[in-house]
């Protein structure tokens, strides 16, 4: 059996012809042998056969084909916290869309570490999009991640952690035994420095790339440097930053290679363990997804803020150009509206509702709309790591952005060429109204900003990247600078 000893796992299996070995048998759960609908039933395909685009129903032309340099199958593992699903919710994004392409020509198996009952819940519609050959869930202990692994600074956080999940790592050694050896695996991908540890300890035998994604470190040091940052907050950030700063440390030494979405993270990344291969892979954009819709009519007037509204950069983000910035660009333009887009607004989001000229819209069906027929996106962002979604999104749009100096430092230079950019709140506002006041110039800046994302932030090249990791991988071409 798949599962760790007592484990609550359950498996969902997709058809496959393409395996070295018998197929494995559905993890029993509890007493018995529960079982969720087979991927197939709606999905059926072969490892190597393209898979449906996850974020969209009627994708007839599906993506460009990955290139053929590394055309051999390899049987991946993808270890990740969670279940990826849905595609629009912060990483899951950079996960499905590159496993999507990769799942073309390769086998791709996912494992699922979940701590929560409604993860669980995800499963049967993440299945139905026929992404992965087969999905296995692990339990983890049900305990508060953040709150409780790595208090004691007696010990390194990494290993903090794993005393905090006893038998957690054990389970995941036997299990990965079992993968490999059932599943003919060739290579892994781990994603998000907690699952890090924990597979490390357990799966070290099986070839891995660990992607970090943005550098939770520089995430920590940026909200340090917010001036309005208060003493309860920043003891909190200090005590975060330390537990992230040993677990990222701990994970690039373990791992022979390792991605980041950005020259800057990988730089931040490589200060905490200069030994580390680092390399970067920037998200990329459906382009099919997110396009210039003519039938929506530009509102010269508006402008636009979207994302994940509890997320603590969006939220600052938010706030500071409702609060401080808009009044400044309404004593120039007084009919503007400022609309603020996305799931799960926090307290200090909703508020914004009561301003004058302000819409806090929650959860939207879709983004595109709000995209096309806002004059602009503004996103004047302090805090966070990485790089910003958002920014791609509308930039796909044919729509310019105004945005912060630290946002444009994580895209391709033609990318960041059509932003405009301020750091201050006087200048950020002067952009804004520059921009309102020329519509000729809103029109040139989104052509060459959907130019740029063709040229440089298609989810295809990304993936394409990751093959050829992936057959390095397989082919025993890294290892890890701890080993």
């Amino acid at each position: 059996m798949l599962g760790g000893p007592g484990g609550d796992v359950r498996g969902v299996r997709a058809a496959d012809r393409h395996r070295r070995r018998p197929p494995d048998r559905t993890g029993q759960a509890g007493g018995g042998d529960r079982r969720l609908p087979d991927a197939g039933q709606h999905h059926p395909r072969r490892a190597g056969q393209p898979s449906p685009d996850p974020g969209r129903e009627g994708n007839r032309t599906g993506p460009r084909p990955l290139g053929r340099d590394h055309a051999a199958l390899v049987r991946l593992l993808a270890v990740y916290r969670g279940l990826p699903w849905p595609i629009g919710e912060g990483y899951h994004l950079r996960v499905l869309h590159l496993f999507r392409r990769l799942a073309r020509r390769h086998q791709v198996h996912l494992l699922a570490l979940v701590h929560e009952e409604a993860q669980r819940a995800k499963l049967p519609a993440l299945a139905d999009q026929g992404i992965f050959a087969s999905i296995r869930l692990e339990e983890l202990p049900r305990r508060r991640w953040l709150a409780r692994a790595g208090t004691n600074f007696g010990l390194p956080a990494a290993r903090s952690l794993l005393r905090e999940f006893g038998g957690a790592a054990g389970r995941l050694g036997r299990l990965a035994a079992d993968l490999r050896r059932d599943l003919g695996l060739d290579a892994g991908y781990v994603f998000d420095p907690w699952a890090d540890v924990l597979w490390h300890e357990g799966g070290r035998e099986l070839p891995t790339l660990l992607d970090v994604c943005d550098c939770r470190t520089l995430y920590y040091d940026r909200l340090l440097a917010a001036p309005d940052l208060g003493l309860g907050q920043r003891l909190r950030t200090l005590q975060l930053r330390r537990r992230f700063r040993a677990l990222e440390r701990f994970a690039l030494r373990a791992y022979p290679v390792a991605t980041a979405v950005s020259p800057q993270d990988r730089e931040a990344l490589l200060r905490l363990a200069p030994e580390a291969r680092v390399e970067v892979v920037p998200n990329g954009v459906d382009l099919a997804m997110f396009s210039p819709d003519p039938a929506v009519a530009e509102d010269p007037l508006e402008l636009l803020t979207f994302g994940n509204m509890d997320f603590q950069p969006n939220v600052d983000s938010a706030v500071r150009f409702a609060r401080r910035i808009l009044p400044l660009v309404r004593r120039r333009f007084p009919g503007v509206r400022f609309t603020v887009a996305g799931s799960n607004p926090a307290p200090a989001v909703q508020a914004l509702a009561e301003l004058d000229g302000v819409e806090v819209t929650g959860t939207v069906p879709e983004l595109r709309p709000f995209i096309n027929r806002a004059a602009m996106l503004v996103a004047p962002m302090r805090l966070g790591a990485g790089i910003k979604n958002k920014v791609l999104e509308t930039l796909a749009c044919g729509r310019p952005v105004v945005t912060s100096p630290a946002v444009a430092e994580a895209l391709h230079p033609e990318a960041a060429a059509v932003l405009r950019l301020a750091e201050n709140d006087e200048d950020f506002a002067a952009e804004v109204c520059r921009l309102l006041a020329d519509p000729d110039e809103r029109r040139r800046l989104g052509r060459r900003g959907r130019e740029a994302m063709r040229r440089h932030h298609s989810w295809d090249a990304a993936a394409t990247a990751y093959e050829a990791l992936f057959a390095e991988l397989a082919a025993g071409g890294a290892t890890a600078p701890s080993a």
